[in-house]
Parts: structure tokens; C-alpha cells; sequence
């Protein structure tokens, strides 16, 4: 549910993406909470994402997921990748075009793999910059970009996913 996409059409672009630091952010420990959440470089060119929740409170049968991704230099959110999709509904029917490309991203990296209700914890296990590279390749021009994913459950905001990268 977190990391960024859109189409932009047939215009490709050229170029590498690479990790630079995530963060986890809880906003309620008393609902969640994150047993770990890192960024791993296993060498120069190859680094992953590794997130796992740890939730206090089940079943989770209502949640909403609003992503934004904002270049570094400027602080300007890019006008397609700022949105809100209800995370039940869209695990359901993946009407959303640019959340599904978001979601592809990591769908088999992680056991998000069903709809609501969800009772378990929930895993990215990781997820390589490679695989990332592809996607974003061809909808972004280069610079310093940071991914912000907020994830609402009730209607309360409970966490947040920060992912910074940049594409050269």
C-alpha cells in the first residue's frame, strides 16, 4: 500500500533508482506497533526494504492509505502521486490504476495477499531497489524524491512510511 506509481503514458525514461532511508513512524503504540523496519545494502548495487507491523488490536476490517510523493529540492508534490484509496475496498477490486501500480510493486514481496478482514501482522520482506527500478523508471523524471505513505485504520492515523530514494 506504500511506495509511489502512475502511469504518464508512452514516454520512457531512462535511468537507476536507488534506495537512500526509510523510516517507520508510529502515530498510536497502543494499536501498533513496527517489530523492525530497515533499509539493508547487501553491496554497492544491491540494497532492500524489509518492514513487519506488529498490531495489538484484530481483526482490521477498515483502513485507508493516502500516498504522496514529493521532490526533495522543491518540496512540490507531484500533482498524480497525491491520493487516498480505501485499503479494503481496493484489495477487493483494484479499480485503482495508480495504487494497483503502487501495490505491484511489493504485492509478492509481501503477505498482503487477501482482502479484509486482516488478522495477522503485516510483512514486506525484501523488497530490492531492482525491482522498484523498473516501475519508476518509466513514470519519473530523475531527482531526490521521498515516498510519504499514511495509513489510517478507524479513521485515525496510525502510522506513516517515509521512503526516500533518488533516480539518476
Amino acid at each position: 500500500m506504500f511506495l509511489l506509481l502512475i502511469s504518464l503514458g508512452p514516454i520512457p525514461i531512462q535511468g537507476d533508482v536507488e534506495f537512500n532511508n526509510v523510516l517507520c513512524l508510529v502515530r498510536d503504540r497502543k494499536f501498533m506497533d513496527f517489530e523492525y523496519c530497515y533499509l539493508k545494502s547487501v553491496n554497492r548495487t544491491y540494497k532492500y526494504l524489509s518492514v513487519k507491523t506488529k498490531f495489538h488490536h484484530f481483526p482490521i476490517d477498515n483502513g485507508e492509505v493516502r500516498f504522496q510523493l514529493t521532490r526533495r529540492e522543491n518540496g512540490r508534490v507531484l500533482y498524480k502521486f497525491d491520493f487516498k484509496v480505501d485499503a479494503c475496498k481496493f484489495l477487493r477490486d483494484r479499480q485503482n490504476v495508480v495504487a494497483n501500480l503502487a501495490f505491484q510493486t511489493f504485492e509478492h514481496y509481501s503477505n498482503m495477499n487477501h482482502t479484509c478482514p486482516y488478522d495477522h501482522d503485516i510483512i514486506v520482506d525484501k523488497l530490492p531497489v531492482q525491482h522498484v527500478n523498473g516501475v519508476v523508471q518509466a513514470i519519473i523524471p530523475d531527482g531526490r524524491y521521498l515516498s510519504n505513505s499514511t495509513f489510517r485504520v478507524g479513521g485515525i492515523p496510525r502510522l506513516d512510511i517515509l521512503v526516500y530514494f533518488s533516480k539518476s
